[in-house]
């Protein structure tokens, strides 16, 4: 899960910079498009720092069970005979 999670990291990170970099090479005209790039930057930072901290609470060493009890299946049997 945490690797899933990585690839969506970069993938936004990516995304994010080809971002800034068309706003400062073509859109810093007026203030709205640098406050909105304030705000991706600033809106970034903050979901970044968030699931850090909340990443940081997992003890990461636990071992993870998917599922314990496994049902066996008598599919040679029927009920009707």
């Amino acid at each position: 899960m945490l690797i899933i999670y990585a690839v969506f990291v970069v993938i936004f990170l990516i995304f994010a910079l080809i971002n800034i970099y068309h706003m400062v090479t073509f859109g810093f005209i007026s203030f709205e498009s640098f406050f909105m790039t304030f705000l991706l930057l600033a809106g970034t930072i903050l979901i970044l720092f968030t699931t850090y901290t909340y990443a940081q609470e997992i003890d990461w060493e636990e071992t993870f069970v998917i599922k314990t009890d496994v049902v066996e299946l008598d599919l040679g049997s029927s009920e009707f005979d």
